[in-house]
């Protein structure tokens, strides 16, 4: 930096030097602008401003020139001096001690990239002057740890490539650390999570999945043209929450609409074919919960339920399932602990069966209740802490850690326990019987089916290629263990 030509503070007008738009585009206004506002307004400006003699742009100082500019000041005083080529880097350091955002942390080691593009692998030694480079960058980037520059880099390059055309994106992702709603560490591993999903799709070969007793189509439920009139004897499913935000990769998925009113027309589409493939004397179950948005609850569920009954569904029955791990729901109210289970049919003759209840084993009345064991009857509420049915619960950590050894990051965490299946399925359904989930998920349903067995068969719906694989995974090796 030629710093020979330091003249001095002269005093100028506001509108005689240029604003550094580099630095505008790089720092947003301090969360204190108001009180540097008014102490300029009180004191007038006291540390000069740093401009470059020979363009007149403002090195350091553009938020007092831009006050200055507000408040109509006559002069500003400011320091002129020759930076030459040296210009951005001068302006860059003297906002080290600047707090800045996430993003801005971010824009900023892209700008010093630009300005030292020193990388691994240079012949230093051919190319001395990359050692001063990298030695002025490295000390220009000292006020961020690396391990937060690392990750920093590493978030912005994922979204380039996950979202190329959506750079806001990047964005949302830094402002959830710079809000609080979550970590830097927490943020890269979303990112990275949606990452190795992404190359998955081009990488999982997807396509139904068929074994002896189970067929998953991987498609949407929208349309069942596999499935006749009347052929299905039980619909068991648990659509996509709405609004439970998971930066879901693919457009116009269901559950992120902008609004409940979509989100429960869309469910319309695919419950108007579950009506059409369910027998008269079947049953439709559903799990389905609630959000709060705005601060106040979106009565998802009681939604849910009226558009149900003008399609034509019956509301036979209601459960609370009570949760022992629940998410935790902010502001004045209580954690929300139950979500509901809706039993549907299409008509006052559908079959039900509770004669299983008296060879269950339920000392702490957890799923039943009565006056004698002769006479059992279940409950409204289902606590389903430790698995009450006393069945072998496929593990969704065991399951993840299968998919990843496939190549797959399973990103599921709404599985429900299989005791939920378990209860509808011994409830309303008969041997051989043919049981559909058109939210097939990682197949919970389908080893519920494989589980009971009696002939009984399982169809299901998948439009995403990791669920599809993880199902292969879940229900070909408890086969295998069944015909062991």
């Amino acid at each position: 930096m030629n710093i020979n030509n330091f003249s001095g503070v002269e005093f100028v007008t506001p509108k005689s030097i240029f604003r550094n738009i580099e630095l505008d585009n790089l720092y947003r206004l301090p969360k204190n602008y108001e009180m540097i506002r008014q102490n300029i307004s009180t004191m007038g400006i006291i540390t000069p401003l740093i401009v470059d003699s020979k363009s007149n742009t403002i090195v350091s100082g553009n938020l007092r020139h831009k006050i200055a500019v507000e408040l109509r000041l006559p002069l500003i005083p400011v320091f002129f001096i020759d930076l030459g080529d040296d210009m951005r880097m001068v302006s860059l350091s003297s906002n080290v001690q600047r707090d800045k955002s996430s993003m801005e942390k971010y824009k900023e080691m892209m700008l010093y990239k630009s300005l030292f593009p020193s990388t691994k692998g240079q012949r230093n030694d051919l190319y001395p002057e990359l050692i001063l480079l990298k030695e002025e960058r490295d000390i220009a980037l000292s006020s961020i740890p690396k391990d937060t520059q690392n990750k920093l880099n590493s978030i912005g390059l994922m979204c380039k490539e996950l979202f190329p055309d959506e750079p806001t994106k990047l964005e949302g992702f830094f402002n959830e650390i710079d809000n609080g709603k979550s970590s830097l560490n927490k943020v890269y591993k979303k990112v990275k999570r949606l990452k190795i999903k992404s190359n998955c799709k081009s990488e999982v070969p997807g396509g139904d999945f068929v074994t002896a007793s189970s067929t998953i189509y991987n498609k949407s439920s929208e349309i069942l043209s596999e499935l006749e009139n009347e052929s299905i004897s039980v619909v068991c499913s648990s659509p996509p929450y709405w609004a439970m935000k998971m930066y879901q990769l693919d457009a116009n998925q269901l559950g992120q609409e902008a609004t409940v009113e979509e989100y429960i027309n869309n469910l319309k589409k695919h419950y108007l074919e579950a009506y059409r493939v369910l027998k008269k004397d079947g049953s439709v179950w559903v799990n389905i919960n609630d959000c709060c948005k705005d601060g106040e609850y979106q009565l998802v569920p009681q939604r849910f339920v009226l558009m149900m009954k003008s399609i034509g569904f019956i509301l036979n029955d209601e459960f609370q399932w009570l949760k022992q791990n629940p998410r935790p729901t902010g502001g004045k109210r209580s954690i929300r602990r139950h979500e509901p289970i809706f039993h549907f049919v299409k008509s006052n003759n559908f079959y039900y069966n509770e004669e299983w209840l008296k060879d269950c084993e339920d000392q702490n009345n957890s799923f039943s209740i009565g006056t004698t064991q002769d006479c059992p009857k279940l409950t409204s509420s289902l606590d389903f802490n430790g698995g009450v049915l006393k069945t072998g619960v496929a593990s969704t950590r065991e399951l993840k850690k299968k998919c990843e050894d496939r190549g797959v990051a399973l990103d599921h965490q709404a599985t429900f326990p299989i005791d939920v299946p378990m209860i509808c399925l011994k409830l309303t359904s008969k041997p051989y019987d043919k049981i559909l989930d058109i939210f097939n998920g990682t197949a919970m349903t389908g080893l519920a089916v494989i589980e009971l067995g009696e002939g009984r068969e399982y169809f299901g719906y998948e439009p995403s290629p990791e669920y599809m694989l993880a199902s292969e995974i879940r229900l070909s090796e408890y086969e295998l263990k069944m015909c062991a």
